[in-house]
């Protein structure tokens, strides 16, 4: 099963969730948010994982700091273990657990 660690930009983790049969997961500052980040730098309602057939994709909702993988701006990409995506002063690490 993939699971999804919140980490600080210095490698702490802050949080772990575990990615299983849910559907879209949204993560952003609000409190409706499954997953929340409280930032400034992070938007209301920033990105969302979402199921596609067996795939999970992680994709931008519009948000203003953007997410950014290796350093670019992305839309939407597959997740996969080992993707590292930052969300203002989070990262977001996609792993398998055994």
């Amino acid at each position: 099963m993939l699971e999804l660690h919140v980490c600080t930009r210095t490698g702490r983790m802050l949080k772990a969730f575990a990615l299983g049969d849910r559907s879209e997961v949204i993560l952003g500052r609000d409190d409706t948010c499954d997953i929340q980040i409280r930032s400034p730098q992070v938007s209301s309602e920033h990105c969302a994982i979402e199921p596609q057939g067996d795939e999970l994709f992680l994709r931008d909702l519009g948000s203003s700091g953007g997410v950014l993988v290796r350093g670019r701006k992305v839309e939407r990409i597959r997740v996969e273990d080992g993707l590292e995506a930052v969300v203002g002063p989070a990262v977001l690490r996609f792993i398998e657990s055994a």
